[in-house]
């Protein structure tokens, strides 16, 4: 779950970045033409646009064509740091078809005095030329720009309207570098330090922020969202005292949920009727069910195995000989991964007993150990140990043997079971409850 769309922040930062840039400065249309050739169109002579141009050896002829008459604004400028010396003059021509008629004359080289100045923009100063301003009928124009080498860097500024436009914006962020660095020859890294560039630092860091913490925000909602609650549920006889209270967790109706019945606990045992008749529950009930042995098994087989289960079904039968083959597959150590996954632990009798803090309690129940192990912790699911079918001729055994054990124990009869969920346990099915 997305709470904050990446695409939708850089959008709205864009947006404000324009909004921002067109209140602290105006932007106008850059052309860097100094290496082209040919003539250059000017497509609206109304809006202001700047032409950086340097001179080869002829004129620059820039052509205007207009159908409708219009004010024509025009300025010479010269960059100070290449070019201080470069002084240049322009002519305004009307054009019909072949001819040529010369207007204005427009002489910056003999007696005008070119000025310095400085634009903030850039951070680059300038000598301003000569300056032309005149109302024009429809038609075609052409300005010839020339000085006596027709050699040098110069600018030249069309039109007087500013007008705020996407495009200028960022191709003014694409183009002052280069300018600075080839036209005006200053460092590049002196865009940083003016108003479009603090503009864009500020900004950057901004937005770094803003994204930094929708990654924040998004992986916590995320963690949030996908987190399933881990429901362990406890059982003495599994289906067969508890079908009721197993069928009450479900999310889902029970043809759609697939039970990873773990077996090996029955291995040991002669008799295994009891993992027949819980099996042929779980197929009345609707179940879709796998038999797993984990016994010759790897934690790598497992997982792929039993991540795909709805219900890991721990079986019943020799508590101790169920606990060593845990270990040995390396079940113990992805069990609470498999239950952060969503995936429900249902324990019978020996299934049940291994999920809490100690086994101790199958050697009350009779139950041998014959593997011999001598580490009786249990998977630790559950911060209890558990005695399960429990009737009132267990009372002598668990009153001796609890005081010889200083951890809780939790017991249940074979008609009821303990449900865990994210830490709260509640006791389900009949009879009273059993507290020593």
């Amino acid at each position: 779950m997305e709470i904050f769309s990446f695409g939708r922040i850089v959008s709205f930062f864009v947006s404000f970045l324009a909004l921002t840039s067109s209140q602290i400065f105006s932007v106008y249309d850059i052309n860097l033409i100094y290496n082209k050739g040919g003539d250059i169109n000017i497509q609206n002579p109304v809006l202001m646009q700047a032409y950086y141009d340097e001179l080869g050896g002829a004129p620059r002829n820039y052509v205007i064509e207009s159908s409708d008459g219009f004010d024509l604004n025009l300025k010479l400028a010269v960059p100070a740091s290449t070019n201080s010396a470069g002084r240049y003059s322009f002519k305004i021509l009307a054009v019909e078809g072949d001819d040529k008629a010369q207007i204005d004359f427009v002489d910056g080289q003999t007696q005008f005095v070119w000025e310095k100045a400085y634009d903030p923009s850039t951070r680059d100063y300038y000598l301003d030329g000569p300056e032309y301003s005149k109302n024009l009928p429809a038609g075609k124009y052409e300005i010839q720009i020339f000085s006596y080498e027709n050699r040098g860097k110069y600018v030249l500024t069309a039109g007087s309207e500013r007008k705020f436009a996407w495009g200028n914006l960022l191709e003014t962020y694409l183009l002052v570098p280069e300018l600075k660095a080839n036209f005006f020859e200053t460092p590049a890294i002196e865009f940083l330090f003016t108003p479009f560039g603090i503009v864009l630092v500020f900004f950057g860091a901004i937005l770094l922020l803003i994204v930094s913490l929708i990654i924040l925000i998004n992986a916590i909602a995320f963690k949030f969202s996908e987190k399933k609650p881990e429901i362990i549920l406890l059982t003495s006889a599994g289906m067969a005292g508890s079908k009721e209270e197993i069928m009450r967790v479900l999310r889902k109706p029970s043809y759609n949920i697939k039970i990873g019945h773990i077996i090996t606990a029955s291995k040991p045992e002669e008799d295994k009727s009891y993992v027949e008749i819980d099996r042929q529950l779980m197929h009345e009930a609707g179940f879709n069910v796998e038999d797993i042995d984990i016994e010759g098994k790897n934690k790598s087989q497992l997982m792929q195995i039993l991540s795909s289960v709805d219900i890991i079904y721990v079986q019943g039968g020799n508590t101790f000989f169920l606990l060593k083959q845990m270990r040995a597959s390396g079940f113990d150590k992805i069990i609470k991964k498999l239950l952060k996954m969503g995936i429900v632990y249902a324990g019978v009798s020996a299934g049940s007993i291994v999920a809490g803090k100690s086994v101790k309690t199958a050697l009350w129940l009779g139950d041998k150990n014959g593997v011999k192990i001598k580490n009786l912790s249990g998977l630790g699911l559950v911060p209890f140990n558990i005695f399960p079918h429990y009737t009132k001729d267990c009372d002598e055994t668990i009153k001796k043997e609890q005081k010889k054990s200083w951890q809780k124990i939790m017991i249940i009869s074979d008609t009821q079971c303990l449900l865990v969920q994210d830490g709260k346990t509640a006791l389900l099915g009949t009879g009273e409850k059993v507290v020593y």
